[in-house]
């Protein structure tokens, strides 16, 4: 999700098949795209589906309950296998029966991408609730499925079915719907969790920034504590790991020799155990030609102000165009910065924060920002889709007095409709009826991601996006692929973005010229390829 987006570009240490997938020359012997690892897991998958109901028939300990909660466990893991795979390659074999003898037909021909998500949502909506709300043991919590992080799942299957310009817009709609109530479960589970300060060992009102949570709604973890620390959300998340804004991750085990992340220590950069820098990729350097200088946000440019915390933390800026990557392959990041909460760029630090301890860096597969801005995604299109709708029955009517979405009766008072309404938006995103309750609620959701990042924006509002600025769905598209990329840059997301993208405006120029800027003279004939 990162090598072939706009985000990543060959590093020092980059070999022959990395290079052709980073220019885009895809062929099935590259060992990059081999799929059988996945394909192990899900056969592993559906081998427990098939065995465990046996053994609760024989074995009165393995309860109902211990039966029920592995199956949902085992078919989330299917679950974000296989959409793992058609999110790569479309259309691809598909199966839920196990191989556990040598009379089955292992030559499966291809089942189409819609079919498989069909089936997926289906799958996960039959058993999300039998997943345990969460541990005694606060790893397990982030490092299994737990029931939020079946809801985080089944709002991404959601946000992909809906993604398609080829089905009729009520299906979309209510496809949308789905993806934001299933958020809505995800954010108020972690709401209640900080409200009653629910994590063992852990303080959360010391860790939330209280100004993002007075302000829109959402207790995100503070970047600035203190006017003497920095980066202390970047660093719990992805330092520390198994965070409070953690939904799910995998967990690597410090010193294991077998259970290690090395392939993204060494792809990111990363010291072996004989002190050798391996490093594959690096940061393309046209996310941030030149230190940011304005105070003022613009859609312009990736980071446009000086407050921008992700312009340092996910990778650091070098005058000789070396954007060495830090997100996953540091264990601390430091920040430094004026008392108006302004980066110094021509003070950057200069150590080598790598160690080949960081071959063990968790990797995170949902966590609470990404889930947040999921849900302004569905919501922004949503909007769109009223407002098309709208547009053609006033195009198509023939004189009707009445008014869609008046909210008086005919003697001026409020109807019940809207009096409901107005108590239900208070509560769940899905309950927003029109296109401008939605566009709010999703310019809230990103202002929070994004004021989370930039804590000057106390002091310095012009920092922040305006909500004046955008009217209409085109603007809001671009100011949620931005954050999107902004605050997901290097955790697999954003040639997937890129994609779900192109499928929902049924076309793939905005792909190309997102992908464009990292192929230089070859461009051109990348540029074609990837057209299709």
């Amino acid at each position: 999700g990162e090598n072939r987006s706009d985000n990543i570009v060959a590093g020092p240490q980059a070999d022959g098949a990395l290079n052709n997938l980073l220019k885009g020359s895809l062929k099935t012997t590259n060992t990059y795209c081999d799929w059988s690892a996945i394909y192990n897991v899900i056969n592993r998958c559906n081998t427990v589906l098939y065995y465990a109901p046996q053994v609760a028939e024989k074995d009165p300990n393995y309860t109902e309950s211990d039966l029920r909660i592995n199956i949902a466990e085992v078919k989330a893991i299917r679950a974000y296998s296989y959409l793992t795979l058609i999110k790569t390659f479309k259309d691809v074999p598909f199966t839920l029966a196990p191989s556990i003898d040598d009379e089955a037909d292992y030559r499966l021909g291809q089942t189409k991408f819609e079919t498989i998500l069909d089936s997926l949502i289906l799958d996960i909506e039959g058993c999300k609730n039998d997943a345990p709300r969460r541990y005694t043991d606060e790893i397990f919590n982030t490092g299994k499925f737990t029931r939020v992080a079946m809801y985080a799942l089944l709002a991404e299957l959601y946000l992909w079915r809906a993604s398609d310009a080829n089905i009729p817009s009520a299906e979309q709609s209510e496809y949308y719907r789905k993806c934001v109530e299933a958020c809505d479960w995800v954010l108020n589970f972690k709401i209640e969790q900080y409200v009653n300060n629910d994590i063992r060992g852990t303080d959360l009102r010391k860790l939330v920034d209280p100004e993002v949570w007075a302000k829109y709604g959402y207790p995100l973890l503070a970047e600035a504590l203190n006017q003497n620390s920095n980066a202390d959300a970047f660093n719990m998340i992805f330092g520390k790991g198994n965070s409070y804004e953690s939904i799910f991750e995998l967990t690597y085990k410090y010193g294991s020799v077998e259970n290690k992340n090395s392939g993204l220590g060494f792809m990111y950069g990363g010291y072996n155990e004989r002190g050798d820098l391996q490093q594959k990729v690096t940061a393309n350097d046209d996310m941030m030609p030149d230190y940011p200088k304005s105070t003022t946000y613009s859609d312009g440019s990736l980071f446009p102000v000086t407050t921008d915390y992700r312009s340092i933390t996910s990778f650091r800026y070098t005058d000789n165009g070396a954007f060495d990557i830090l997100k996953y392959s540091c264990s601390t990041v430091n920040v430094d910065y004026t008392g108006a909460g302004q980066i110094t760029y021509t003070n950057l630090p200069q150590q080598d924060f790598r160690s080949w301890e960081m071959l063990y860096p968790n990797w995170i597969l949902y966590r609470m920002t990404d889930v947040m801005l999921m849900r302004a995604e569905a919501q922004i299109e949503l909007a769109g889709i009223i407002t098309a709708n709208a547009a053609t029955e006033e195009g198509e009517g023939e004189g009707d007095d009445t008014v869609e979405g008046d909210e008086t009766t005919e003697g001026g008072e409020e109807s019940a409709e809207a009096h409901t309404r107005a108590l239900s938006i208070a509560k769940n995103g899905a309950s927003l009826f029109t296109a401008e309750e939605l566009y709010d609620d999703a310019f809230n959701l990103i202002l929070a991601v994004y004021t989370r990042s930039n804590p000057a924006s106390k002091n310095t509002t012009s920092v922040l996006p305006v909500r004046g600025d955008y009217k209409e769905l085109a603007d809001f598209r671009v100011l949620l692929m931005n954050e999107r990329r902004r605050e997901l840059m290097f955790e697999g997301k954003r040639y997937f973005d890129l994609v779900r993208q192109a499928r929902r405006e049924g076309n793939t120029d905005k792909f190309v010229q997102a992908l464009h800027s990292k192929f230089g003279e070859g461009g051109a004939a990348v540029a074609i390829k990837m057209k299709h």
